[in-house]
Formats: C-alpha cells, sequence, structure tokens
C-alpha cells in the first residue's frame, strides 16, 4: 500500500492534469471563437438580394472591429503626437535648442498641412453627391467642423464621422432603402482618412525618422541605460511603423472604391508583405541619406536634388487623372509625387507600375551605393566595426525589401491570387473564361515569356457555335 501510494497515485494525478488541461484548452478554444464570432459580426446580417447594393455591402460591411477601429487611429495619432513632443523636448533640455525646433517644426507643418487639405475636402462634400447623403443620414457637415480644423484637429473629427457612420450602418439590422449609399459614404470616408495619413506619412514621419537618425549620428554616442538616448532612438522605428501602416491602410482602402479592384485582407500573407517592403525600403533610403549627410551635409541636397529631377522625368511619361482641366495644379501634383519618390516609391499611374518601377529601383541602389560608399572612405570618426554594421544594415534592409516587393507582387497580390484561384475552379468556369482570367492575370501582372503569349493569341474557340473569338479580341 505504501508503494502504491507513492508510485500510483502520481500517475492519476497526471492523467486528471491532463484531462483537466485539455478540457481547458477545448474551453479556452471555443470561448475564443465565440469572442472572434463577436467581434466580427456584421450588420446588416442578410445578404443583399441587389447585386450593385450585394457588391457594396461585401465591401463596406462593418463589424465590432470596425467601431474599435477610429478610436484606434485616433489613440495612434495622439501617441504621434506626444512622442514627437517629448523627443523636442528631449533635445530642449539637452541645449539642441535646432534640433528641438525642426523636430516640433515637422510636425507642426504635417498637422497644419493635413487640416488644411481635410477642410477642402469638406467644402467639396458639400458640392457633391456625399451632401445628400449625409444630410439624409444626419452626418450634415456643420460650420464648427471648420473651427476644429482651426485647432488642428480635422484628423480626429474624420475618426468620429466613421465612427457615426459605423454605428449608422449596424443599426440596420435587417436591409433597407439606402444602403448601398451607406456603404458607399462609408468607404469614400475611409478613403479620405486614409489619404491624409499618407500625406502625414511623407511630411512628418519620413522627415522625422531622417532627422533623429541624422542626430543620433552627429552626436557619435548613444547609451542605452540614458533615457534621454532611448528616447530618440525609439522614434525611429516609430516613425517607420507608422510611415508603412498608413501607405497600408490606404492601399487597401483605395481598392474598395474600385469595383475591379481585389481586396488586400488584413490577415493575409500579401498584407505582411506589402508593410515589409514599405518598412525595409524606407529603413534603407534613410539610413544610406542619414549616413552620407552625416559627413557631407551639403552635398546630399545635391543628391536628393538629382533624385528629384530624374523622377520628374519618369512622372512626366505617367498618366495623370487628377487636374485634367488645371494643368498649373497638375505640375505642382508632379512635383509633389517627385517628392515623394525621394522616399519610396508610390506609382503616379495605376496600371504597369513595374515599367517605372524598374528604372526607380535602379537608380535608389545606385545612389544608395554611392552614398554608402562615400561615407564609408571618407569618414575616420567612426570605428571600423561600426562601419562594416552600417553596411551590413543597408545590404540588409535593402534585399528584405525588395524580396518582401517580389514576393507581394509575384505571389500575393491580391488579384494574381484571385486569378489562380478561379483558374483553378475547374468546371465552374468555361474555357473561353479561363483563358480570357489567364490572359489578363499575365498580362497585369505576371507576364509570361512571349512565346506563351503568342501560342495563347493563335488559339481561337467556338463560343456557343455563334462566333469564333481569338484571344486578341477578348483582350
Amino acid at each position: 500500500m505504501f508503494f502504491k501510494r507513492f508510485i500510483g497515485c502520481p500517475t492519476v494525478m497526471k492523467e486528471t492534469s491532463s484531462s483537466a488541461c485539455l478540457c481547458q484548452f477545448v474551453s479556452c478554444r471555443s470561448s475564443s471563437r465565440r469572442l472572434l464570432q463577436w467581434i466580427l459580426d456584421t450588420r446588416p446580417s442578410e445578404l443583399p438580394k441587389d447585386p450593385e447594393t450585394k457588391l457594396w455591402y461585401e465591401r463596406g460591411y462593418c463589424t465590432r472591429f470596425d467601431l474599435l477601429f477610429p478610436f484606434l487611429t485616433t489613440s495612434l495619432m495622439l501617441l504621434d503626437v506626444a512622442f514627437d513632443l517629448k523627443v523636442a523636448i528631449t533635445h530642449y533640455c539637452r541645449g539642441d535648442i535646432a534640433w528641438a525646433s525642426l523636430t516640433i517644426a515637422f510636425a507642426l507643418v504635417s498637422l497644419v498641412s493635413i487640416n488644411i487639405v481635410s477642410a477642402n475636402w469638406f467644402l467639396e462634400d458639400q458640392r457633391s453627391f456625399k451632401m445628400e447623403i449625409m444630410s439624409k443620414n444626419g452626418l450634415a457637415i456643420k460650420r464648427w467642423f471648420y473651427v476644429c480644423h482651426v485647432f488642428l484637429c480635422g484628423g480626429l473629427l474624420r475618426c468620429c464621422q466613421i465612427f457615426r457612420t459605423v454605428r449608422l450602418i449596424r443599426r440596420k439590422k435587417t436591409q433597407s432603402p439606402g444602403d448601398k449609399e451607406r456603404f458607399r459614404l462609408y468607404i469614400a470616408q475611409l478613403q479620405d482618412s486614409s489619404a491624409l495619413g499618407v500625406l502625414e506619412a511623407f511630411m512628418e514621419e519620413a522627415p522625422q525618422v531622417s532627422l533623429q537618425l541624422y542626430i543620433m549620428l552627429r552626436r557619435r554616442s548613444f547609451d542605452p541605460a540614458s533615457y534621454e538616448d532611448l528616447t530618440v532612438a525609439l522614434s525611429i522605428p516609430k516613425s517607420l511603423v507608422l510611415f508603412s501602416f498608413n501607405l497600408l491602410i490606404y492601399a487597401r482602402y483605395i481598392r474598395l472604391a474600385d469595383r475591379e479592384s481585389h481586396q488586400l485582407k488584413w490577415l493575409c500573407l500579401g498584407t505582411l508583405f506589402f508593410f515589409l517592403w514599405r518598412l525595409f525600403m524606407l529603413a534603407s533610403r534613410i539610413l544610406a541619406l542619414a549616413l552620407f549627410a552625416s559627413c557631407s551635409r551639403r552635398y546630399v541636397f545635391v543628391v536628393v536634388g538629382i533624385h528629384l529631377l530624374v523622377s520628374y522625368v519618369l512622372l512626366w511619361r505617367q498618366e495623370c487623372e487628377y487636374f485634367e482641366s488645371q494643368p498649373i495644379k497638375q505640375k505642382f501634383f508632379r512635383c509633389a509625387i517627385a517628392y515623394v519618390h525621394v522616399f519610396c516609391f508610390f506609382p503616379l499611374e495605376g496600371k504597369d507600375t513595374r515599367r517605372f518601377g524598374y528604372p526607380y529601383y535602379v537608380l535608389v541602389l545606385i545612389e544608395n551605393i554611392v552614398m554608402v560608399t562615400w561615407w564609408t572612405f571618407v569618414t575616420t570618426e567612426y570605428s571600423l566595426q561600426f562601419k562594416i554594421a552600417m553596411v551590413l544594415a543597408e545590404c540588409l534592409t535593402f534585399f528584405t525589401g525588395i524580396v518582401s516587393l517580389t514576393l507581394f507582387y509575384r505571389c500575393f497580390h491580391p488579384s494574381a491570387a484571385s486569378a489562380r484561384e478561379e483558374l483553378d475552379a475547374g468546371p465552374r468556369f468555361s474555357t473561353l473564361k479561363i483563358m480570357y482570367k489567364r490572359a489578363q492575370w499575365e498580362r497585369r501582372e505576371h507576364k509570361k515569356e512571349i512565346s506563351t503569349v503568342t501560342a495563347m493569341n493563335n488559339q481561337t474557340f467556338d463560343h456557343e457555335g455563334k462566333d469564333v473569338l481569338s484571344a486578341d479580341t477578348i483582350l
């Protein structure tokens, strides 16, 4: 009995604890599933019968997470401003008044620009089709909206408007007249907010990363135990992440309003690689510019000027759908996009982007190599180990960005994934439609070899015994 008590009981206890852990795991899994279903609950719950309304319902449906998302965006905006203010105070306490002034200036110029553009868009909304929809649903633009922009609160106001629209949609438990208008209004609000986020990314986040990294290189010292040094250092990844996140949101929401575009989902590999592409390409570009500026402050403006000219030449060949009847505004807009190309590739023409992306990335690679090589051999104020670390960091960030870009467009682009699904669907699609989808996918996203395309163009199909259509006719 004594032996059984000390040998048998642990076995029984082990089996009991295992079964208890299994029950807890199953219970936790079912609870998590119910919580996820509750968060992703959509309103109205019934799928619309009208094909047009169904299309916008699938793109603009509102879950409980969409109720929370405006608050998350608002929190990020406030934390970003507070962190920049803290960094400026840190520079001021150190006696670096110039660096503190520049940090505040970048944040302030960005806020002012965003609120000016936001107020202008509200004025345009009052003269567009949105005005009737918003007035009908109790979302009319008030005069005090513009007062909020005077106090630089336009971004917060737009988040509140999005929250009110989501609540309005979720109140409709069943189908009702005007659903399509509300879905399209919600998508338009998301697009406006994400476009302002892109403006913030290029006017505040990217310059802040360049400035703070340049300051750290100029100081030539970093103490991880120092609260001031740690604050400045943390501002760099913060701005990089917000920059990439704003571009990701814009890329997702800009596809919602285009009925021919496939959607970029939140939780997918395409979203991950898009984020990594923007993050590491910007990090590589900023690192090269900051290293070069730390040893050749004046010549960095020469490099940036040459890059602006080449970017403007590339943009001149692209079609611009903005300000078609206003050539002066269109030229200024091209200049603004040329400035954007100092940091990352942002196509002006939304089709055949590889034709302009290849020369851009070749130019950036040459510039980065020249700047980092110049810094490596000219500067004598850093140790050999630090130089090797910076060169490796430059190579790794650029290589990771290019690999993420390639994987996104070659494997995980939304249109490519959708085309592959339809091609693998089998008998659900006719031979003619399979050929059309395949040719469209290859031409837009993944151009195959010329011989393959020629073979496809020479094929003909008899459609229902009436017409003989070639691939050229289909495309």
